[in-house]
């Protein structure tokens, strides 16, 4: 029992620790940018934000819902070379809009003002565009009576609360003053996605990845927690399948805080 007593306990810390590095890049990534010389991560801080982008194109590209994030492709406005970067989509009563949530001189929003049209997707789906970037006043409209609601949810609206720099229940003079900041393009589809008929919409309801990955994990865990404590492995080997298990398991709780419906 005393060994059993061992490893929760060994479980728990390493739980705590990984969610406190979790949050902690998380915090960092979704910073308003500030200053002369924004986004001055520390080099743990880069290092974990780029695994989290590459984990983040990979899961968009395969098809896997992450809130509003799509990824976005454009033509460069210098190179005329397509770029591709993931982007914040948001869809209400037909109508759709680019958001530029982090920040206001993102190398996308300069290119899609050039070009004027772009193409959106999410796994085999695609959707070609035409873009026209919204004045301040009609944006400031969009960031309130789309983007607002959100801003009340403790954890989902974690993210808005930081980049767009907004409380919860914020002024219209607000909205207004963010809209200055964060550019906001209006879609209109050009035509059918690959596969898909024109009138179908952009999301679709996925397979509940979330619930999944995260049982996988504390599965995982708890079965080298159980392996460890009957000797049959080795203290290395139950811990390193226990960190797994969390890895995974926090992968799956990061999907299911951030990809919620509107």
């Amino acid at each position: 029992m005393i060994y059993l007593a061992i490893a929760v306990t060994a479980v728990a810390v390493l739980t705590l620790l990984v969610l406190a590095v979790v949050y902690r890049v998380l915090k960092s990534a979704h910073s308003r940018p500030t200053g002369a010389a924004p986004h001055q991560h520390s080099r743990f801080d880069r290092a974990v934000l780029s695994q989290v982008t590459r984990a983040i194109r990979l899961l968009v590209r395969s098809g896997v819902r992450l809130g509003p994030v799509m990824m976005l492709t454009v033509r460069g406005r210098k190179s005329g070379e397509p770029r591709t970067n993931p982007v914040d989509l948001f869809e209400r009563d037909g109508r759709r809009w680019l958001v530029a949530t982090h920040d206001a001189d993102a190398q996308w929003v300069r290119n899609l003002r050039a070009a004027g049209e772009g193409s959106v997707s999410r796994g085999r789906r695609h959707y070609a565009f035409t873009a026209v970037e919204l004045s301040q006043d009609e944006a400031a409209v969009v960031l309130r009576e789309v983007l607002g609601p959100r801003l009340a949810r403790p954890i989902g609206g974690f993210v808005l609360r930081r980049t767009l720099a907004l409380p919860p229940g914020a002024t219209p003079q607000a909205f207004t003053a963010a809209a200055a900041e964060h550019p906001v393009f209006e879609l209109t589809l050009r035509g059918a996605g690959v596969g898909e008929q024109q009138e179908r919409p952009v999301a679709r309801r996925p397979v509940n990845v979330p619930a999944l990955t995260i049982g996988a994990g504390v599965l995982v865990a708890l079965a080298h927690v159980v392996l460890g404590a009957s000797g049959v492995m080795t203290t290395g080997q139950w811990a390193s399948g226990v960190v797994v298990g969390l890895l995974v398991a926090g992968l799956g709780n990061h999907l299911r805080i951030f990809g919620r419906r509107s």
